[in-house]
Parts: C-alpha cells; structure tokens; sequence
C-alpha cells in the first residue's frame, strides 16, 4: 500500500464537493483522471469507501471517518507551512548561543536585546561557559563566543576583536595613584593569575619573568570574572580582559591601563556541519555593529578600554 498525497486530495475534493465531476474541476484534472484516483486510493488502502447507485459515488462511513483523519492530517501539513513560512520571514525559531562570561554579560547581552526586539517570536537561549570550545562541540548550539584560543577541525573560528589588557586594584590600593601600570609597579605584590595552561597565563607571565619581577601567586583562576570578583574583595591585583570592568559590572575596583600592551582576542565559533542559519547571521550583523562602534569610541577612551578589529583578508 502506498497511497499518494495527490490521491487523498481528490479524496477530500470529492467529499466536500459530493460529485466527480465538481472534484475534478477543483483539480483541474478530467472526470475519468478523477475517477481513477479514487478508485486507486480504494485499492491501495483496501477499504471500500463508496457505494455506485445509477453511475453515482456514495461515500461509505469507512469515507467519512477516513475524511476526517485526512482533513486533521491536512491541518498540520498547513501549520507546517505557515511556520516555514515563518522560518523564512524570521518570524520564529530559535536561536541558541554558548559564551563565555565577560562576553555574554555585555556585548551578548546587548545585541541579544536588539535582537529581542526585532523578532519577538523567536526563541532565545544563552548559556555561559569557561570551556566555549569543547560545549560548542558538544552541544547543539548556534554561535559560541570565547576569550580564550581554540581551533579544531569541526569548528568555524573568526576573530571579532582585541582588546587590550587592564590592571585592577582593589579601591584604596597604593597603586590606583598612577595613571598606568607597569611589571615593575607589582614587584612583590599579591597576584592574581590565571591557570598555569592558559595562554595568557603565558603570555603574562612572560612579561614578568622578562623583566624580572617577582610577584606572590597563590591565587589561580580560570577567567577575569573570578579575577575580579577577588580583587574586588581585597584579594590582591590582577591583569584582566577589560570588557566587564569598562561596562561597571564590578564594583570596588580601580582599573588602569597596563604596559607593555597585552592583548585577549575575543572569537566566533560555530559549528561546520552547521552551516549559516538565518537567524544567527542576523544575530551576528547586530553584534558586530555593536562591535565597530565599541572599537571607534574606544580610541577616545580614557585608556581603560581599547579595542582593536582584526585585519580584513584581501
């Protein structure tokens, strides 16, 4: 048995119209065209469904139960539609995102209420990481954001900006005097730092150790959020990335540049299977507008927020 789709909607024509001749006008098919599709469909579905009295079709109550399954079964193939419409129009679907903490509560944040308010049907879903990567390839996501470096063969990566690194210092620290910090100015002072596998944990530590400064480092974090509620409360210095701090999220910190300049590189993952989803590029135009002009108001900032965008490829 393998009805089609065609036969089952001359089977409804002919049970709202009540003659062949109707149904078939309906479908713009011949009588006999018409007759043969119904009378196919009683075969492949092994049902008697009508009746012949004086060359007539009288539907049997097997065709007037099956009508109405069919016109259910209708229904939803027309809800199917108008939601695909809906998918091509943005007017719904869902959009999920994976991102990492200090870019998730400011930059995400903001587009995501743009983007709220442009497509108020559509699903949102943000979660916060401290490993984007790997929960970008675990998960069933659209668009991961991350602040550390990570590359594999199932993922998209695109740099969207560098920021330059800051100093915090609890409030009232000797060294919120200075306009600027520099390695020497935290010789031996309480030292916040990443793990010992990150990169800028590396990078970081390279400077000091160029320059030979000695710092106290029995604090290990995994990103600036935890940075900076530490040193928020008291528990030292540290060099972190500067969106959090530059949007005010924490308070009982004193934020100053930091030379030689360091540079945390904010990135776009998504996965290659995936393909480009609508709704996430739209997300993306949105977020990276934000960006640019993150990154034009950041050359007249006071130095605690500087921002560059990565080169174009020719």
């Amino acid at each position: 048995m393998r009805i089609t789709h065609r036969q089952l909607e001359a089977f409804v024509q002919f049970m709202e119209t009540g003659t062949v001749t109707a149904a078939a006008d309906r479908l713009f098919v011949s009588q006999p065209a018409m007759s043969k599709m119904l009378a196919g469909l009683e075969i492949d579905l092994a049902l008697t469904l009508f009746t012949r009295e004086k060359k007539r079709l009288i539907p049997t109550d097997e065709a007037q139960l099956l009508y109405k399954e069919v016109r259910r079964l209708f229904g939803s193939l027309a809800d199917v539609e108008r939601f695909a419409q809906d998918l091509r129009e943005f007017r719904t679907g869902e959009l999920r995102i994976i991102t990492a903490t200090s870019i998730g509560h400011t930059l995400i944040s903001e587009a995501t209420t743009e983007f709220a308010q442009e497509f108020q049907d559509v699903h949102i879903k943000i979660d916060t990481s401290s490993n984007v990567g790997p929960d970008v390839l675990r998960q069933n996501v659209d668009l991961g954001f991350s602040v550390t470096q990570f590359h594999h063969p199932a993922l998209r990566t695109e740099a969207l900006f560098h920021a330059s690194a800051v100093c915090v210092l609890p409030k009232g620290h000797r060294l919120c005097a200075l306009d600027k910090i520099t390695p020497r100015d935290l010789e031996g002072e309480e030292f916040v730092s990443f793990t010992r596998d990150s990169r800028m944990r590396h990078i970081t530590d390279a400077v000091f150790e160029q320059r030979r400064v000695s710092r106290k480092m029995r604090l290990e974090v995994f990103t600036s959020a935890e940075a900076n509620a530490l040193v928020s409360r008291g528990l030292g210095v540290a060099i972190v990335e500067p969106l959090g701090v530059s949007r005010g999220i924490w308070s009982g910190l004193e934020i100053r540049p930091f030379e030689p300049q360091l540079e945390f590189t904010f990135s776009l993952l998504r996965p290659q299977d995936r393909g480009d989803v609508a709704l996430a590029n739209r997300f993306l135009d949105i977020l990276k507008a934000r960006i640019r002009d993150m990154a034009e108001g950041s050359q007249a900032d006071s130095g605690t927020l500087n921002v560059r965008l990565p080169r174009r490829k020719d």
